[in-house]
């Protein structure tokens, strides 16, 4: 049986990085380049490993010489983890073995491993039609537990014909059985209808879960196409920037103008800091017109301090637009040029002042 062998990094810091806050069963494997950016034998010698225990799941950080990918393994498919020594774990999927050298001390672990092909498996998928089976393709099918029952649960939901190059997909956004189902239970739901492969894997490399959707849709957003879906995650609008929007008074606001918001910096902590200083019913509009010319929420206090009480919004794009700022008031002030109104400061800047 072959033995392949991951290079290391330096990665003994990978532990500081190790999924804080990631979900149990959502560990993304990222290749150095693109799908086929290494697809040669991994160089002779052993690649390290970072762990971080949660409940009763295990989040992997491995190393590689080209790369570096993330697994989740149940606790109980590790068996007892070496906690007072050095020790080794064995694990075994479809794909393959890994063998884990190395220590826990308390929820954290680290150490070397060793990957050890099944060729069994690989036979069985040339007779599923996938030749030419690389050994870079093998451990990330081995880190997203792509076995056989995954197989004939992909057929079970229409999935036949799988070509290499969606396999490889698959394989490296770590689409285990898991994720699929979730995706799946959102299209069936919500009647999506059939979803290709490349639309679930696209979905899932911008990042787009099955419980974002589910949460637009729970606002009141029913119609999320899911290529709406990808521009609004990749804009930065999220469930939560929407509802916050709508709690500082943007209740009728759409998906489209929340991506506008974003796409032009407005954030719900300017609007409500310009809201609890009395400017009620901000319109869309002006708040991007404010952040567009400059006005930040301290702009329009520094002036409100300086006595400018009934200073209007549109009074302060007029002072940022022609250079009005409160040091130059101050200046001025300074100057004995006081009691003056704001227009008449815009007229003194504008005449050189």
């Amino acid at each position: 049986m072959k033995r392949i062998f991951l290079s290391g990094i330096a990665m003994l810091a990978m532990t500081t990085l190790l999924w804080s806050g990631a979900a149990a069963q959502d560990t993304k494997s990222h290749a150095n380049d693109n799908d086929d950016s290494y697809d040669g034998d991994f160089p002779d010698n052993p690649g390290l490993w970072s762990a971080l225990v949660v409940e009763d799941l295990v989040h992997i950080q491995f190393g590689g010489h080209h790369w570096s990918s993330g697994a989740t393994f149940a606790l109980s498919e590790l068996g007892p983890l070496p906690t007072d020594k050095q020790g080794a774990i064995t694990v075994k999927r479809d794909a393959g073995t890994v063998t884990f050298n190395g220590i826990f001390e308390g929820k954290r672990g680290h150490g070397t491993y060793s990957f050890e092909e099944d060729p069994t498996f690989k036979s069985y998928l040339a007779n599923e039609g996938f030749s030419s089976i690389t050994d870079n393709l093998m451990i990330h099918l081995y880190f997203t537990n792509i076995n056989k029952s995954y197989f004939a649960f992909m057929k079970e939901n229409g999935y036949t014909g799988i070509t290499m190059s969606e396999l490889k997909k698959l394989a490296e956004e770590n689409m285990n059985q898991h994720v699929m189902t979730g995706y799946l239970e959102l299209f069936r739901k919500d009647n999506y209808g059939n979803v290709s492969l490349d639309q679930i894997v696209r979905l899932r490399e911008h990042g787009v879960r099955p419980s974002v959707i589910t949460r637009f849709h729970e606002m009141g957003y029913a119609d999320v196409p899911l290529d709406k879906a990808v521009e609004l995650v990749d804009h930065g609008v999220d469930p939560e920037f929407v509802e916050d929007m709508k709690k500082i008074g943007q209740r009728n606001i759409t998906l489209d103008e929340a991506i506008r918001l974003r796409d032009h910096g407005v954030t719900v902590e300017f609007v409500k800091e310009l809201t609890d200083m009395g400017y009620a019913n901000i319109s869309l509009e002006k708040a991007v017109e404010l952040v567009d010319h400059g006005v930040s929420a301290n702009f329009v206090r520094g002036f409100r301090d300086m006595g400018f009480k009934d200073i209007s919004l549109d009074e302060a794009v007029r002072l940022v637009d022609h250079g009005v700022s409160v040091a130059f008031v101050k200046r001025m002030q300074d100057k004995g040029l006081k009691n003056m109104s704001l227009d008449e400061y815009i007229r003194l800047r504008d005449g050189g002042m």
